[in-house]
C-alpha cells in the first residue's frame, strides 16, 4: 500500500528529457521516437503534455516501426491552445502531433515554419 505522506498527483522525472513534438504540417505529422527503455527505468507512470500553440492538436502514441503511424486527428488526445494534460503512460515507442482547426481557431498561415510544437515531459504520480 501507498504511503499516505508520498502521495501527489505529478511529479517530473528528471532523468527523462522532455520530448519535443514539432508540428509544421497540418497534414503530415511528425513521428518523434521515445526513449522507452529509459522511461521504464525511471519508474514512469505518468506525463504532462502541454499545448504552447495558439490552436487545437491531436497528439497518440503508438508501438511497432515508425511506418506503422495510426491515424492522428480525430483519434488521439485533444489539447486545447494553451492547455496541460496529464495522463498516466503507456509508454509508446513513437509519438506524433497534428494541428486541428476549430471555428474561431484557425490555423496560422505560418505552420510550416513558426516552430510550433507540444512539450511532453515524463515522471510519476499516484
Amino acid at each position: 500500500m501507498a504511503d499516505p505522506f508520498r502521495l501527489f498527483p505529478f511529479r517530473r522525472a528528471l532523468s527523462i528529457d522532455p520530448v519535443i513534438l514539432p508540428i509544421n504540417s497540418a497534414s503530415v505529422p511528425v513521428a518523434v521516437p521515445v526513449a522507452q527503455a529509459d522511461i521504464k527505468a525511471a519508474g514512469v507512470t505518468s506525463f504532462k503534455m502541454a499545448n504552447p500553440c495558439p490552436f487545437w492538436v491531436y497528439y497518440r502514441g503508438w508501438s511497432g516501426a515508425q511506418g506503422d503511424m495510426p491515424t492522428i486527428a480525430n483519434k488521439g488526445h485533444y489539447i486545447a491552445p494553451g492547455a496541460v494534460d496529464i495522463n498516466t503512460s503507456q509508454v509508446p515507442q513513437w509519438i506524433a502531433a497534428q494541428p486541428f482547426a476549430e471555428p474561431g481557431v484557425p490555423l496560422p498561415a505560418d505552420i510550416a515554419t513558426a516552430g510550433y510544437r507540444l512539450v511532453m515531459v515524463y515522471g510519476a504520480g499516484i
